[in-house]
């Protein structure tokens, strides 16, 4: 029983060492980490491309959001709302987004984060611009 209580803080040491290395901490992001395409996890149909133009080309500061399409009561076929070319902004933790095919020029920020090639972004693009986020969605890194 003795030995048992000598290798009490071994063992207390131990578990609070693996507790924390288990905690995967978010990465720093930055434009150039974000560069690419990201594709949402579980439905597959959203797409985030970041820093790109339509032929692959460097266009710093833009976001296009594919979301596929849907017909209209008039029977158009037209991209999903909130589909488009938006300029952002990195703000800490946050994302500042202002949609280019808006009349509005307003814009707003939300929460973001990276953990390799996993990034979770508040769906600011599901209901249409300037409305509060349904949910946090997850993408996965694209890679070529």
């Amino acid at each position: 029983m003795q030995k048992y209580s000598a290798m009490r803080p071994f063992y207390t040491l131990l578990l609070f060492s693996l507790t924390v290395l288990s905690c995967k901490k978010s990465d720093t992001i930055s434009p150039e980490t974000l560069t690419g395409t990201w594709i949402e996890v579980s439905a597959r149909q959203d797409t985030l491309i970041f820093n790109l133009d339509h032929v692959g080309a460097s266009l710093p500061a833009s976001l296009t959001v594919k979301r596929g399409t849907e017909r209209n009561s008039s029977g158009y076929l037209l991209p999903k709302i909130g589909s488009g070319i938006y300029i952002y902004e990195l703000q800490g933790e946050r994302i500042f987004v202002r949609n280019l095919l808006s009349s509005s020029s307003l814009g707003a920020d939300y929460a973001i984060e990276q953990q390799g090639d996993r990034l979770m972004v508040e769906n600011f693009f599901e209901l249409g611009f300037r409305q509060s986020p349904t949910a946090t969605r997850t993408f996965t890194r694209v890679h070529r």
